[in-house]
């Protein structure tokens, strides 16, 4: 079950400067030298100085469409990897292939290159978030300095991912969180690299005249200026740009708008967690109007600090409008800029500035909600958004935002703070029925997060807190979405389960999580047709959101349509973020449909990326090398075993696949005494096919409602 979310590398043969580094223990103190990549150069490069034909990487350009890697030394193979990628598609790349001495001119050499360059590219790794020092980052400060000088509508930074590094822990210059990052995993170079490194030196070079275009004056329905927001996104809406992209999805319907994160621009920059939470009071508010059409959080957030055009984010989510705005916060005091843009043609359709105090709030949130109802018009749209019904207090609703922030962070550290914030709030407000919602999703989710958290102990927390908040409010989607999903992953209550879920549906149709829940029921019963179309459903309404997507692909390989769930998480990896459990649940649909090559491929290219060391991933490949699935499933056994009782499904899967039937029950009911919400899938999960005939798992099933 995906709860909101859980917790390949071509095996090139290094160059020679990668082994002489490796060899002579090279670090990144030692003076680099990029050299470059062009068209009709070779992979070993000859120096003698800094200047003139031989020694200038910047006479093959002059820089106007080169990109510079920047990367720790020990990351030199994979860059040279994304290096030769890149160079193979025609494009110029400055690259360090020689270990010269350093010196003023070496220094100034490298400068100038960062000073001339198309595109700067910071590989980011374990590696470079473990040295606090190195030339690299010298490299990376002088790239951001030369950024400070540049319009926010170019591009210039590409943070490269290369293996399971976070965005918020990579140890990175802040600027670099600004733009869009990408994941090349174990260094691969997908063609939507190549071909988004290609686009932004396109887009660099055509800005002049695109900017000229399509920046104006901000009058009211006139074309808009890049404003502060679209610079922190680094977009802007081109017109002609937007008109000339084609939605694969086809033409979006007028009735659709994208809310945007809005903007902190507040002076100490730390109102994060209140603008996250006016976006998504937005988002929920429109949401409820009939027949309007707004893209779920997830996929409004994908683009929070990222490089993209409005054009292509609204490409990408298959919108017409986008809203978007500011926020500027001083002691009790609030401004609220908001501007509604028809991608089309670049317009304005309407501006406001709301200055209010936090009292108000709620009040301005209608307010803006309604402005962009009226501003589409009655021949759109006839409905007004439904208002509110009480008023909250105001610090409570801070202590909410503040909750709901780190609850979307999705870990187990992020939850128990996010519980904190949700307890305060309600200690100033007993009736938020909306915090106690927020207390009972943390508690849930807790033991899918963290295997040391005991269900036992934190599901009957959950359990009152949403029963609190339906007695407060007994409209509220979420609640009852949450109510089933406790229901189904704890008490093991279906039908209890299934009516929560069609009830959130009822109250809230464009909202992805109920979908995506009430899919996984449907499917976890063995009624697959219906599940997918829910899960489907949830993957329209939220395209970007990879739990939504992932959960699709739980559920394709859960109805045995192992082919279409291989093609499903793959595109799920393809969404930008290291996602641990999708090579995982790759490795389970690859084993199903008995490619177990690709299954044991799949497997330890995670470990890879999780961090393990190499001498261990490699002995899952020896295993198998020897004696094949068995001696792969004997490996990976012996790995788990130490961690007990917190690996304790995985432990019953693979003795089912071993065939040892005793030990794999033995494990089963260490899960369901534990009432782990991994039982939920046992109904219809492949693993334990060989299971099926004994009775002991029929009365397990029966055990967990999923008996006849």
């Amino acid at each position: 079950m995906i709860l909101f979310g859980f917790p390949t590398g071509r095996q090139n043969a290094c160059s020679s400067c990668c082994r002489t580094r490796r060899r002579c223990g090279l670090r990144n103190q030692t003076p680099r030298f990029i050299l470059p990549f062009t068209r009709t150069s070779t992979s070993k490069h000859s120096v003698t100085d800094e200047s003139g034909p031989k020694g200038d990487p910047i006479a093959a350009s002059g820089g106007h469409r080169a990109v510079f890697l920047s990367y720790a030394s020990e990351d030199a193979e994979v860059a040279a990897r994304i290096g030769n990628t890149l160079r193979e598609a025609g494009i110029e790349v400055w690259f360090d292939q020689n270990e010269l001495r350093g010196g003023a001119a070496w220094d100034a050499a490298i400068r100038r290159q960062i000073k001339t360059c198309a595109l700067f590219v910071p590989v980011i790794s374990r590696n470079s978030r473990a040295r606090v020092e190195g030339y690299f980052r010298l490299e990376w400060k002088l790239a951001v300095d030369r950024s400070q000088m540049m319009a926010a509508e170019k591009p210039f930074l590409l943070p490269a991912v290369i293996d399971g590094t976070s965005e918020s822990d990579a140890r990175v210059p802040d600027k670099f969180h600004e733009v869009q990052w990408m994941w090349l995993r174990g260094g691969e170079t997908p063609l939507a690299f190549v071909e988004r490194v290609s686009h932004l030196l396109t887009l660099s070079e055509d800005l002049p005249a695109a900017a000229a275009g399509s920046l104006g004056s901000a009058r009211h329905g006139g074309p808009i200026r890049a404003s502060p927001e679209l610079a922190r996104y680094g977009v802007w809406p081109a017109g002609a740009a937007a008109q000339s992209a084609a939605p694969a999805q086809g033409a979006a319907s007028e009735k659709s708008i994208a809310v945007l994160p809005f903007v902190d621009m507040s002076q100490n920059k730390d109102q994060e967690y209140f603008t996250d939470g006016l976006t998504e009071e937005l988002i929920g508010l429109l949401t409820r109007v009939p027949g309007l059409r707004i893209p779920a959080r997830t996929s409004c957030f994908y683009f929070k600090g990222k490089q993209a055009t409005i054009a292509e984010i609204a490409q990408a989510l298959n919108v017409a409008h986008v809203l978007e705005g500011s926020v500027r916060k001083s002691g009790n005091t609030i401004r609220i800029a908001v501007q509604l843009i028809r991608v089309e043609t670049g317009y304005q359709l309407w501006s406001q500035t709301h200055d209010r105090t936090l009292v108000d709030i709620f009040k301005v949130q209608d307010e803006i909600a309604a402005s962009v109802v009226q501003s589409l018009s009655a021949t759109l749209l006839s409905a007004p958004p439904p208002g509110r019904t009480a008023s909250l207090d105001s610090d409570a609703y801070q202590l909410y935002l503040r909750g709901h922030f780190h609850w979307n962070r999705r870990s187990p550290e992020e939850f128990r703070k996010a519980v904190r914030f949700f307890e305060q709030a309600i200690a100033r407000d007993p009736n938020y029925a909306l915090a106690f919602t927020g207390l009972a999703d943390c508690y849930s989710l807790l033991p899918i997060y963290d295997r040391t958290a005991r269900a036992t102990e934190t599901m009957p927390q959950a359990k009152t807190a949403i029963l609190r908040a339906l007695a407060i409010d007994d409209e509220l989607s979420q609640a009852h979405a949450s109510l089933g999903l406790i229901l189904a992953i704890f008490d093991f209550d279906w039908t209890g389960a299934e009516r929560e879920y069609q009830r959130a549906v009822e109250l809230s149709p464009n909202s992805p999580v109920p979908h995506q829940w009430y899919g996984e029921l449907l499917v976890n019963t063995g009624r697959f047709d219906e599940g997918l179309a829910q899960g489907r459903l949830a993957v329209e309404l939220d395209p970007l959101s990879q739990v939504a997507n992932l959960a699709l692909g739980i559920q394709l390989n859960s109805a045995r349509r192992y082919p279409e769930a291989v093609g499903q998480l793959q595109e799920t990896l393809e969404l930008g973020r290291t996602f641990a459990d999708t090579n995982y649940l790759l490795f389970e649909a690859y084993a199903n449909e008995g490619m177990y090559s690709e299954a044991v491929a799949a497997y330890a290219r995670q470990k890879a990326l999780d961090g393990v060391p190499a001498s261990e991933v490699n002995t899952f490949h020896d295993a198998f090398a020897k004696d094949s699935w068995p001696g792969f499933l004997k490996a990976r056994i012996q790995s788990l075993e130490a961690q007990g009782p917190a690996a304790a499904d995985e432990l019953a899967s693979l003795y089912a696949r071993l065939g040892d039937l005793d030990c794999a029950f033995a494990w089963l009911e260490k899960c369901y005494s534990d009432r782990s919400a991994r039982l939920t899938h046992l109904k219809v999960d492949a693993r334990y096919d060989s299971l099926r005939a004994d009775p002991r798992f029929a009365d397990l099933l029966r055990r967990v409602g999923l008996g006849s």
